[in-house]
C-alpha cells in the first residue's frame, strides 16, 4: 500500500513538472516582441575635405578638414533582382581648417583671403590655434546600387554610383587664438560668396552597415565673379560611413 502510494506521489510530481514545462514552453513561443523595421536607414558619413586646386594661401590641413553628414535613405527596390534606387535628405556640415594664419575677407561684397596680422580686429594677437571655413548644407543625395545578394540587401556586398545636391544653409569664419596670455574664439557668421547650390558625384562601396565613399563637387566653391586674389577651387571628400537600422 506505501509503494502504491509513493508511486502515485511520484507519478503527479513528474506530471505537474512536466505540465509546467510544457506551459513554459509555449508561454515563452507567445511572448515573442518584435522589433521595429523602420523603412530606410539613417546613414551617417564621415570624411576628409579637400581641394582639387586652389592657391597656396588657402592650403588646408586636411586632418583638421572633416566633413559630417547625417541623412536618411530610403531604398526602392527593383523587383526582386540585385539593383535598388535610394533616395534620402539630411544635413552635411564641412569644415576647412587653412594652413597658415588666414581667414576669408569681404571687401565691399567682395571675398577675398588676408593674414591675420593685416586685419585690425586681431592687432594684439600672440598666436593661434586654427582658422577656419565652416559650411552647412540640405542635401539630397541619390544612389543607385548593386547588392551581391538580390534576397538580402542589407547584408551584403553593394556598389553605389549616384550624386547629390546641397542648398548652403549658414557660413561662418571661425579663429582661435591667444591674446594677452588668454585663449578666445572670433566667428563671423557670413556667406563669404560661397555658391549657394553644390551638385556633384558620389561612389561607394560596402558590406551591411559599413561603406568607404568619395564626393566629388562639378560646381566651384565661390560664386566665379565675387572673389579676389584668389583661385576657385572645386571640392572632394573621401571617408567612411555607418548606417543604422
Amino acid at each position: 500500500m506505501k509503494r502504491a502510494f509513493l508511486a502515485a506521489v511520484l507519478l503527479g510530481v513528474s506530471s505537474t513538472i512536466w505540465a509546467q514545462g510544457t506551459n513554459d514552453s509555449t508561454s515563452t513561443a507567445y511572448r515573442y516582441t518584435p522589433s521595429p523595421d523602420f523603412p530606410g536607414s539613417i546613414l551617417i558619413d564621415y570624411g576628409i575635405n579637400y581641394f582639387d586646386d586652389n592657391s597656396g594661401i588657402m592650403d588646408l590641413e586636411h586632418w583638421k578638414s572633416p566633413s559630417l553628414n547625417i541623412y536618411y535613405m530610403f531604398p526602392f527596390r527593383m523587383g526582386a533582382s540585385r539593383f535598388s534606387f535610394n533616395v534620402g535628405g539630411g544635413i552635411g556640415s564641412d569644415k576647412y581648417t587653412f594652413n597658415s594664419p588666414v581667414t576669408l575677407v569681404d571687401i565691399s561684397g567682395i571675398t577675398g583671403v588676408d593674414s591675420l596680422i593685416n586685419i585690425s580686429y586681431f592687432d594684439n594677437i600672440s598666436g593661434y590655434k586654427k582658422t577656419q571655413l565652416v559650411s552647412n548644407y540640405f542635401d539630397i543625395p541619390l544612389e543607385f546600387r548593386v547588392h551581391s545578394r538580390k534576397n538580402d540587401h542589407k547584408r551584403s556586398w553593394f556598389l553605389a554610383v549616384g550624386g547629390k545636391v546641397g542648398f548652403r544653409m549658414a557660413s561662418k569664419t571661425k579663429v582661435v587664438y591667444q591674446e594677452f596670455g588668454s585663449k578666445k574664439k572670433y566667428k563671423d557668421l557670413y556667406n563669404y560668396n560661397l555658391s549657394p547650390v553644390r551638385f556633384g558625384a558620389i561612389a561607394r562601396l560596402g558590406v551591411g552597415p559599413f561603406s568607404f565613399w568619395g564626393y566629388y563637387s562639378f560646381n566651384s566653391f565661390f560664386t566665379n565673379d565675387k572673389i579676389t586674389g584668389i583661385d576657385n577651387p572645386t571640392t572632394f571628400t573621401l571617408g567612411m560611413s555607418l548606417s543604422t537600422f
